[in-house]
């Protein structure tokens, strides 16, 4: 057995909730695991299976709640239920590095995040340090280094990065690239604490229907991270579709 249960923090619920109401499609639990009552503690491999199956086992609750608000009762039968098939999740988990979880829209070197301009026909999809200038001068050449990160990680189908900022419909951080750069930079700083130090791991998205919508387009996502600087297990789930 393993003594796992969600951090009851009002920060993190503040934090979360403050993101969401900012149109983020990312969705994050966050647990600490303890020794069983053998004075036991897991390994690492288990640690992060049970943060993945109490991540997902609430997301499949929340979006099984939602199905029951939406659908009139005379519907509900013939939707589908969200739950997991443990024979798919279970042994799934892949050991990643730092680098591949926050894909190549971070600068791991300067620990600086490329953001998607806001501002005009010449910047809008273009990429920027978020500390520097939004000006064509100022582009930095994000095919490049997709092309060099995507050589090193050819699984690689997307990272934390721009799964956090670049949901569907935006988050709505404001048009500055520089506080845009900050938020997330703060966000990371207080879930993941030192990058170097994580444990992560990413995990199967064929194992519950809740990632259907992103498998259209935009992509779905699941990994768990384990943060030794705050001892914390966090979950993370992202798929959406427009």
């Amino acid at each position: 057995m393993v003594n796992i249960k969600a951090i009851k923090d009002q920060e993190i619920t503040d934090r979360l909730t403050h993101y969401d109401t900012k149109g983020g499609a990312v969705r994050m639990s966050v647990f600490e695991i303890s020794e069983n009552y053998l004075g036991e503690m897991p390994d690492e491999y288990t640690a992060h299976l049970i943060t993945a199956r109490q991540t997902l086992e609430k997301e499949n609750y929340e979006c099984n709640l939602h199905i029951n608000k939406v659908l009139p009762p005379n519907q509900r039968s013939n939707a589908a239920t969200a739950q997991t098939d443990f024979t798919k999740l279970d042994p799934s988990g892949k050991k990643i590095d730092v680098r591949s979880f926050l894909g190549f829209h971070f600068d791991l070197a300067n620990k600086k995040p490329f953001i998607r301009g806001q501002l005009g026909n010449e910047t809008l999809n273009a990429y920027f340090y978020h500390d520097q200038e939004e000006i064509p001068a100022n582009k930095v050449d994000i095919n490049k280094i997709a092309e060099e990160f995507q050589a090193l990680y050819p699984q690689n189908t997307g990272g934390f990065v721009h799964t956090f900022m670049e949901p569907p419909y935006n988050v709505h951080l404001g048009k500055e690239i520089k506080k845009r750069g900050e938020y997330l930079l703060d966000f990371m700083d207080f879930f993941f604490s030192d990058l170097e130090r994580l444990t992560i791991y990413t995990w199967d998205t064929d194992c519950s229907i809740i990632f259907e919508p992103g498998k259209e387009w935009w992509g779905n996502y699941f990994w768990t991270v384990y943060n030794p600087v705050k001892n914390w297990y966090v979950g993370i789930i992202a798929s959406e579709t427009d």
